[in-house]
């Protein structure tokens, strides 16, 4: 058998399923229908989801004839929506994070509480200390992590682990000294921000941490939007010297914990997933691609331990798909800002 795995920000996607829609939206409703159509992933996690159960199950419906259903808490005796607050997100933003799966395979997927991710870790806030500074602040998931776990036949399963980070986005005016040194408080809130963002990296690997103390080898998957960028940016080359993927991926000496990207062997022309300006170093959106969409995978399912593998050239960014599907678009009409990344797991072939 073969399983795909994919990921893909759909940019304010609660407006493809508003009443009275206009031409422009109806023609991204094709759009976005079309792409993951195409993909054809068994497992597809949706980024800036629309807000609530009730919300994505109209968006399948819409959108997506029920091709793709929701793979949600609600219990045969929840109404939907009951259990919204369980997710983690205290109803809090209206970009939620969502695992869609083919209805074949909805009977070998659930999702995990929000509850047990706490529990396992032992909180659910963290303090952080900003760069080079004694201030100390509570930090906490904006989005909280969602856990879809994917049992096998043969009873084994693999745990998806779908993230949203923080954006990075910076209000704050851009100033600069005579010598033209970034200065005042948009450095500041751009430090905070990416300190943030690494604390909440360092959370999920805490998460990660749990479950190798319960099981030898778990067959992880990190997947989702880390809004993170090609690497060090600016600020992480120039101030704080670490990248986010880092965090994810754990420490090399540590083998058996370490994460692969599935895009490590894929031509670097064609490792990004966004195209935003930098304000910062003046480049501008189509100048810029940005890998910040990811899928990472804990090493069972790369070393042929586990019944399905990552193979060379398993992953890749849906390019092909996404530019077929978006011809002729303009900005209100393409189907997203992010473009789609996937997987495929193969049988492990014993040799």
């Amino acid at each position: 058998m073969s399983l795909k795995i994919s990921t893909w920000n759909v940019k304010h996607s609660q407006k493809l399923i508003e009443d009275h829609p206009t031409a422009d939206i109806l023609e991204r409703i094709g759009r976005v229908k079309d792409t993951i159509t195409l993909i054809n992933a068994d497992i597809l996690l949706v980024v800036e989801g629309p807000k609530g159960e009730a919300k994505i199950i109209d968006f399948c419906h819409k959108v997506l004839d029920n091709a793709w259903v929701p793979v949600l808490l609600q219990g045969p005796t929840d109404g939907v929506g009951d259990r919204d607050r369980d997710y983690g997100y205290d109803m809090r933003g209206t970009q939620w994070v969502w695992y869609l799966v083919k209805p074949s395979v909805l009977p070998q997927c659930r999702i995990q509480a929000a509850t047990v991710w706490h529990s396992f870790i032992g909180r659910d806030n963290w303090q952080v200390n900003y760069w080079g500074q004694f201030e100390r602040d509570n930090h906490e998931h904006y989005r909280q992590p969602q856990v879809l776990i994917y049992k096998l036949d043969d009873g084994k399963e693999i745990e998806c682990i779908g993230v949203h980070l923080k954006s990075k986005i910076n209000k704050d005016p851009i100033t600069y000294d005579a010598e033209q040194n970034l200065t005042g408080d948009y450095v500041n809130t751009a430090l905070k921000a990416r300190v943030k963002l690494a604390t909440e990296a360092r959370n999920i690997r805490h998460y990660v941490d749990a479950k190798f103390r319960q099981l030898e080898a778990p067959a992880l998957v990190i997947l989702g939007d880390c809004n993170d960028g090609p690497g060090q940016d600016y600020f992480e080359s120039n101030y704080l010297f670490f990248d986010l993927i880092q965090n994810l991926q754990g420490e090399v000496l540590m083998a058996e914990k370490y994460f692969n990207h599935v895009l490590f062997d894929v031509a670097k022309d064609l490792r990004w997933t966004a195209r935003f300006r930098d304000p910062i170093l003046k480049i501008p959106a189509s100048k810029n691609p940005l890998l910040i969409d990811h899928i990472l995978v804990s090493q069972p399912l790369c070393n042929g331990s586990f019944p399905l593998k990552v193979n060379a050239k398993a992953g890749k960014v849906e390019h092909e798909i996404f530019e077929r599907v978006n011809a002729n678009s303009n900005s209100k009409t393409i189907s997203s800002d992010h473009r789609p990344v996937s997987v495929v797991l193969e049988d492990t072939v014993i040799v």
